[in-house]
């Protein structure tokens, strides 16, 4: 049928009528406006940028907050900081960067992940250039709800740049149940130098802060700071999971805030000390302690956890590691380097498995439930050392005591005090080429007839062998007084040492 009305010919193949002629100026001056606003959007919403001098507001997802107009929200985005009046920015919405840098001169800042929003760095991470400390922040609110700071592929969280360190903080919860805020390390990203402290929830079972590692993640040589939870609430926490690393952090944990490595595939982790009196959970994993050499004071539980056990410790690095606490961890405990000194008034200091010395310094005035084996019987440098090296003590092993060949017992005796180091143990075996070094301090002489015990073995059984150095029923001299030996003295089967004139 032939259409009749003029109002409905086609638009395209039709003749030309002044119908269709406007119907295409709409279309192009559509399609304009079109483009005009995407333009628009990209300009706004996309782009590097410097956050303004004297900008509107502190939100970062305002594009008028920034020069040019546009607002760091892309995988290849930088946002740049220098002098401003408004130093606290907040995000309105999930947000992806490069890069963040605070250059020199730059305010102090703080970088706030509010509520239900995820900062993502997936590039170089913040560089500070500026000669004051920038902060992030993730938060939390009445909801339940928190902020989220993400670093994927190779970011670090400081890059060194000659500025003060940067400051990460994760909110602790305030409503019961409610999870704190988090800051997430994956891929081959690193914590680098900065500052992580994870605040502990404020209301009764209210979650703390956390920071975790995943994938092949480091935490460099940042400092980790948990802290305990106030009105009923959860320490903040540490995690480490999948084959990430502690690197030489620094971590302190202090109330019920805890460290958990328990998620770590096997055999474990190592990191740079640990201090503080939080908790440690293990899993069945070992938790290497020392790499970056300090000494350090530890007053909390080392436990296994998760449903595991086996979980361990092994200290390397020059520094020094006193255990003030009873622990529970059922793997053992392995000397390295450095000194690991027991100093727990109940329980055991080392939980319940074995403690072997393969160099390094054991000791301390504590209880020990395991087995102590000091030495390889291969090599040198293993010691032990009861009491806190210049002041005489006591050591408490609640099992077997064992000195290989080339290892050292080492004893102090204070002559101003007339007290000697001394080590109990239910049974003791000394092989073949074991060294027993004395040192007394102090002065005065000591009265003849006077008796030190410095093996005091509980067990029925004789003292298996003798020290290369001290056979049984010889004598020594040392700033004036001589002492003798015997492996039968006390009730006996102790070694002691006895002032002859």
């Amino acid at each position: 049928m032939k259409n009749t009305n003029p109002h409905l010919t086609p638009l395209f193949g039709a003749p030309p009528s002044p119908l269709r002629t406007l119907a295409w100026a709409f279309l192009l001056s559509a399609a304009a406006i079109l483009t005009l606003l995407l333009s628009t959007a990209s300009s706004s919403f996309a782009g590097s940028a410097t956050w303004k001098a004297s900008p509107a507001t502190g939100d970062w997802n305002t594009a008028t907050n920034w020069t040019p107009t546009t607002v760091p929200n892309g995988a290849s985005d930088t946002a740049t900081f220098a002098t401003s009046n408004i130093t606290s920015v907040s995000l309105s919405a999930n947000t992806e960067v490069n890069g963040i840098v605070f250059n020199s001169g730059a305010s102090a800042f703080t970088i706030t992940a509010s509520p239900t929003f995820t900062l993502t760095i997936s590039g170089v991470g913040p560089t500070n250039n500026s000669a004051t400390s920038p902060n992030f922040v993730t938060v939390t609110d009445g909801a339940g709800n928190f902020g989220t700071i993400v670093f994927t592929n190779s970011a670090a969280a400081n890059t060194v740049a000659g500025g003060p360190l940067i400051t990460f903080t994760n909110n602790g919860a305030t409503a019961s149940g409610a999870a704190g805020g988090n800051i997430s390390f994956r891929d081959t990203t690193t914590a680098n130098r900065g500052i992580f402290i994870n605040e502990g929830g404020t209301a009764s079972n209210a979650q703390g802060g956390h920071t975790d590692f995943t994938d092949n993640s480091t935490a460099g040589n940042a400092e980790h700071h948990t802290l305990g939870g106030t009105n009923g609430g959860l320490g903040g926490w540490i995690a480490f999971g999948r084959s990430s690393s502690g690197g030489t952090a620094f971590v302190a944990l202090f109330g019920n805030g805890y460290l958990d490595i328990s998620g770590h595939n096997a055999p474990g982790m190592a990191i740079g000390n640990l201090r503080g009196n939080g908790a440690v959970f293990l899993g069945g994993n070992d938790l290497t302690v020392g790499t970056n050499n300090l000494s350090t004071t530890f007053s909390g539980v080392i436990q296994d956890g998760a449903g595991f056990t086996g979980g361990s410790i092994t200290k390397v690095g020059t520094g020094k590691l006193p255990l003030t606490k009873a622990s529970t961890y059922t793997g053992g405990t392995t000397i390295e380097a450095g000194t690991l000194l027991a100093k727990n008034k109940t329980g055991s200091g080392t939980g319940s498995g074995f403690v072997q010395i393969n160099a390094g310094t054991f000791g301390g005035t504590g209880m020990i439930d395991g087995a102590v084996t000091v030495g390889t019987g291969s090599s040198s440098g293993a010691i032990l050392l009861p009491g806190n090296n210049a002041t005489p003590g006591t050591l408490t092993i609640n099992s077997t005591l064992t000195f290989n060949s080339l290892s050292t017992y080492k004893c102090v005796l204070k002559r101003t005090t007339a007290k000697a180091d001394k080590v109990v143990a239910v049974g003791v075996t000394i092989n073949s080429g074991a060294l027993f070094v004395f040192t007394d301090v102090g002065s005065g002489t000591l009265p003849p007839g006077t008796v030190f015990t410095v093996i005091d073995n509980t067990s029925a059984n004789p003292i298996a062998g003798t020290f290369s150095n001290l056979p049984d029923n010889s004598t020594f001299t040392s700033n004036g007084n001589t002492y003798q030996a015997s492996y039968e003295g006390g009730t006996g089967n102790d070694l002691t040492l006895t002032v002859v004139p």
